[in-house]
């Protein structure tokens, strides 16, 4: 969701490339302030589906690339009475992800040095502790630069809250659960001779549980070197003996 902010505007956009490309899907929409200030041509290039309706209950994560201090304000203080504030209320409320740019917002943040250098510490002081009152809410806030990694580390943690349950049945603890995660997926040695099955090669950067729920059990699955499997799809593909092969 687009807020009006434009510090760090151009590196929020590379930044959902970037998270686009792993095969994320982004849908969009954009406040008023937004469509006034900010570059369509820029948001448009992205490639985001725009959306109107459902926009808490279709979504797993909220990510705010342009917050302002005007919603960063608040939410930090209750307040709902626009879109963005009240769709962000809503995820925080149900307990949903949320990823920030603090750029347009932290006094400290280099872009926000460069546009306004002399901010009385006062002021300043008010800005952060409304980013650090989000941050107590969950919110993650990251420089617009680092939105695609914080955004995956968000999918990540998610996953391993979803892996609670398996670990009860499973009678281990987190962390052993963890490091069996953290190895590929391999079918036993009699599966693994049998005749070859169903082959599928995937060229999306992040590897989820929904796609690997898609596969047939026994599925071969070829990844590229630098894909980023999650836990809970590699936890997923060793129940459905589906084979995990990096490529390259």
């Amino acid at each position: 969701m687009f807020t009006g902010g434009l510090i760090g505007f151009e590196d929020a956009i590379a930044s959902l490339q970037r998270l686009q490309a792993t095969g994320v899907q982004l849908d969009c929409i954009q406040t008023p302030s937004a469509q006034r200030v900010l570059d369509q041509r820029l948001i448009a290039s992205v490639g985001m589906r725009d959306v109107t309706k459902n926009l808490v209950t279709d979504h797993d994560m909220l990510i705010l690339p342009t917050l302002t201090a005007n919603i960063a304000a608040k939410v930090a203080h209750g307040i709902a009475d626009c879109l963005a504030s009240n769709v962000t209320a809503e995820f925080i409320m149900s307990n949903r992800a949320i990823v920030a740019s603090k750029s347009p917002v932290c006094p400290d943040s280099s872009g926000k040095k460069q546009w306004y250098p002399n901010i009385p510490a006062g002021y300043a002081d008010l800005l952060r502790g409304n980013l650090a009152t989000l941050a107590s809410f969950g919110v993650r806030l990251a420089e617009a630069r680092a939105l695609c990694r914080t955004a995956i580390a968000a999918f990540e943690a998610r996953d391993r809250l979803q892996r609670g349950p398996l670990v009860a049945a499973l009678g281990t603890s987190a962390a052993g659960l963890s490091a069996a995660a953290d190895k590929p997926a391999v079918l036993p040695a009699a599966a693994a001779s049998a005749p070859a099955g169903n082959v599928v090669v995937c060229h999306d950067r992040l590897l989820s549980q929904r796609l690997v729920q898609q596969l047939p059990e026994g599925t071969e699955l070829h990844v590229a070197a630098n894909t980023v499997i999650t836990a809970l799809a590699q936890d997923t593909a060793a129940a459905r003996s589906i084979r995990i092969l990096r490529e390259g």
